[in-house]
């Protein structure tokens, strides 16, 4: 060990708003490097990780966790290139192609910018190695991706990637417009490629990442499509121990997590002695090391009985009606009922479904989302110039508020004919953006319970009752038809667009 350490303090140096100009992706990167103890521009060359969704530096207390790790001695000395993200949902992805909403359409210039100018800046300022077995790449969720998708089609240059709750989700096709698993982007450009005898992957996932289980088979869908990526690495003729696999048990998909399990990837990626061991000693959360794994369906049922239990716990996902409600309504609306542009919204709804069961279930997939996000996540919004996931939620209360007071007139026998409202004025004026997303959260109980509450006054001849909203027809029976199906439209926009970003 004396090659390495001094008796000196161990403490890294962090070199912040360093940049570096691109010419493939028209901006300015920029970059905090964090160098180690000692750091000696003639030594070396040294180890390198450059590290995607590098403004999360502090956040992921990197450079806490490098002293602590310095000073047990517990790494070889390495620079730290932490590479600020710019048009996160465009530049990260898979160099190859886009996802089906041409999400990452400009990976392929991001990878080019690693390659061509990142790479060779960094080696000639720092001293760094550009040998590919002392390069790294690790990135977060999409950014991950990213990494994965480099080191894989890139050996000469890097051969070992760390990848935190991964999108290997990325996919060719929407999940209602037929989607197979086959449609998985990464998936298939394993299939199809060929692995390098020196590649090592670091792949971590935790049990709480998201509830989503798009083939309601018990397994979470990050969890599952990790798994099926290390399998396909097999195939294609990986070893077994060239991939590590970090599950974390409640971990989810935020920088919390990701913090606590980075000393095991550090250890994995520059430690001193690959053969230790890290355990973690904070509850609640465990981490599931694994340096060999089976199949994707033994492993699971080793290591989560529990998950076969909850197959229907997704959030966000399809749900099914209590069957046991009081006051049901399972007689649809006729089509002259409504203004024909509400068809799809009442399309939501399935045939002998209660809509209003369908409100109380949709509140708690909701409750379940909004208990997950972080503020700063609830702002995403998933293209430029689209609502942020606030908006999408104050949107719906809206709708749902204007909608329940049109049901309330003419239940009463109300004949006026009441006015429209245009969503693209009530949105930037709603302040969405500026509130707590647990103030948001609040609202919506209060809205919610008292639209089921009026909801389920209704009798029968008042649910068959209309007047005249917009200029167009609408009966209360399609009122509450439309409440439930809208907002069971957006939250299959959040599923598929929003959500899988984070």
């Amino acid at each position: 060990m004396s090659q390495y350490f001094s008796t000196q303090r161990q403490t890294v140096t962090v070199l912040r708003n360093q940049s570096i100009d691109s010419i493939p992706l028209e901006r300015t990167v920029r970059l905090d490097v964090v160098l180690p103890p000692h750091f000696d521009p003639a030594a070396g060359p040294y180890p390198v990780l450059y590290l995607n969704d590098g403004q999360d530096l502090n956040r992921l207390r990197l450079p806490a966790t490098l002293n602590g790790l310095y000073r047990r001695q517990a790494l070889r000395p390495f620079v730290l290139v932490a590479i600020h993200a710019g048009e996160r949902i465009r530049e990260y992805g898979t160099a190859a192609r886009p996802d089906f909403l041409n999400r990452g359409e400009k990976a392929g210039l991001y990878t080019e910018f690693m390659l061509r100018e990142l790479m060779p800046s960094v080696q000639e300022q720092y001293h760094v190695s550009a040998d590919p077995r002392q390069v790294v790449v690790a990135g977060f969720s999409l950014s991950g991706l990213s990494a994965f998708d480099l080191v894989w089609h890139h050996p000469e240059v890097a051969r070992r990637a760390g990848v935190f709750s991964g999108s290997f989700w990325w996919r060719s096709r929407a999940l209602s417009e037929g989607y197979t698993d086959a449609d998985r982007i990464m998936h298939n450009l394993v299939r199809h490629g060929q692995a390098h005898a020196e590649h090592q992957f670091w792949l971590q996932t935790g049990t709480q990442d998201e509830t989503n289980d798009r083939n309601h088979n018990g397994i979470i869908d990050s969890i599952e499509d990790t798994l099926d990526i290390m399998a396909t690495l097999t195939r294609v003729g990986l070893p077994e121990p060239s991939v590590r696999y970090v599950e974390v048990v409640d971990g989810r998909h935020n920088q919390h997590t990701w913090a606590h399990v980075m000393p095991d990837f550090l250890q994995w990626a520059f430690g001193v002695d690959a053969r230790s061991g890290w355990q973690i000693s904070r509850p609640p959360m465990k981490a599931i090391p694994s340096h060999h794994w089976e199949s994707t369906r033994r492993m699971i049922n080793r290591r989560h009985p529990r998950m076969r239990k909850r197959r229907n716990s997704s959030y966000l996902a399809a749900s099914s009606a209590p069957s046991s409600a009081m006051n049901p309504i399972t007689t649809r609306p006729a089509p002259s009922e409504y203004l024909e542009y509400y068809q799809t919204y009442i399309g939501y709804i399935p045939e002998g479904a209660d809509p209003i069961a369908h409100l109380q279930a949709q509140f708690w997939q909701v409750q379940q989302l909004t208990n997950m996000l972080t503020d700063e996540q609830a702002n995403l919004a998933y293209a430029p110039g689209k609502w942020t996931i606030k908006e999408v939620l104050l949107h719906i209360l809206d709708t749902e508020r204007i909608m329940a007071y049109r049901a309330l007139r003419f239940a009463r026998g109300d004949q006026q004919n009441l006015p429209g409202f245009e969503q693209n004025d009530y949105v930037p004026n709603s302040g969405a953006n500026e509130r707590q997303l647990s103030d948001i959260a609040a609202e919506y109980a209060a809205t919610r319970a008292a639209t089921v509450a009026l909801f389920r006054t209704f009798t029968p001849a008042q649910l068959d009752r209309a007047g005249t909203a917009n200029n167009g027809p609408a009966s209360v029976r399609a009122l509450t038809y439309i409440v439930a199906g809208h907002e069971a439209h957006h939250l299959h926009i959040l599923r598929e667009r929003y959500l899988p970003l984070l």
